[in-house]
């Protein structure tokens, strides 16, 4: 692979990883507080998930130091 900026052939693959996770849910925690009372606080916590992971792989130039895509 060639850096399309400089032209140089000492490109590598690096990975960028990003999390998302949701949070507490405090409209479902005070709905829950009011209808079952403390331990409707727990309600809150329904809904929460592990979220989702995106990964993005690009080409990053050792001479220059631009990242492209693939």
């Amino acid at each position: 692979m060639r850096c399309p900026s400089c032209g140089s052939d000492s490109c590598h693959v690096v990975e960028e990883t990003q999390t998302h996770q949701k949070g507490f849910g405090v409209c479902s925690g005070l709905c829950g507080y009011v209808i079952l009372g403390p331990v409707g606080l727990l309600c809150g916590l329904c809904g929460m998930g592990d979220g989702h992971t995106s990964r993005k792989a690009y080409w990053v130039c050792g001479h220059c130091g631009r990242k492209f895509r693939i």
